[in-house]
């Protein structure tokens, strides 16, 4: 009888010693272990295709064809140094705008509102989504076949200006622009100008302002990681 009271006794303990491992490892689960990163998600290529605006080239553009990536300089989404046939300038996309792809003592507030205008998203989510954009830009024009649309207007100063950049993606010519809004890389926001084809500036950010709400919508990109 001894025996048996001292089995259960030996087995009562083991099984307060075992809920009790089970409690902190719960415990630790649920607090202790880091959060799994949150991937983006991005649109399906035949989605993108049935949005995307017909390439045009013509007046007032200069069209420059024999464009270059200058890598090692500070590039973002929207905004890089090309070499071409009339020089080196640095070029800034019309239309959109795509988060910082870091951060500095001089960029906090910037950062800060493209995260809340693009999902409401923390500091460090907002960079994770510029440097997807920088990768998906810099991708597509270090293959080189590119070209930039530009009537030299400055982005605030001489050296810098706006351009419409063309690339070729999945075996399509298609505006930069719209490739950044269409994967959630980047928002409708700054400058813009008439396309050559004969749609306007003002109908252009309007189909773009849509477009944006349907890729929130969808929770592509930056909108996927609200």
């Amino acid at each position: 009888m001894e025996l048996k009271g001292k089995t259960k006794s030996i087995l009562v303990t083991i099984l307060l010693v075992f809920l009790l491992a089970a409690k902190l490892f719960q415990s630790w689960k649920g607090h202790g272990a880091p959060e799994r990163e949150r991937s983006i998600l991005f649109p399906e290529v035949s989605e993108v295709f049935k949005k995307l605006t017909p390439v045009t080239t013509g007046k007032p553009y200069v069209i420059l064809t024999e464009c270059r990536l200058i890598t090692g300089r500070n590039s973002d989404g929207d905004s890089f140094h090309i070499q071409h046939e009339k020089g080196e300038n640095e070029f800034r996309l019309y239309f959109v705008d795509a988060p910082e792809s870091r951060s500095h003592e001089h960029n906090g507030e910037r950062i800060d509102e493209q995260g809340k205008e693009m999902g409401g998203l923390d500091r460090d989510e907002t960079i994770k989504v510029g440097k997807e954009a920088k990768a998906f830009t810099l991708q597509l024009l270090k293959r080189g076949n590119f070209k930039v649309m530009t009537k030299w207007e400055d982005v605030v100063r001489p050296g810098r200006e706006y351009c419409f950049v063309i690339v070729e993606w999945e075996g399509r010519e298609c505006y930069l622009h719209e490739l950044l809004l269409a994967h959630g890389l980047a928002r409708e926001h700054t400058w813009g100008a008439d396309l050559p084809g004969g749609r306007g500036w003002k109908k252009q950010k309007s189909y773009l302002e849509k477009w944006e709400k349907e890729v929130a919508a969808n929770k592509l990109g930056a909108w996927g990681l609200e």
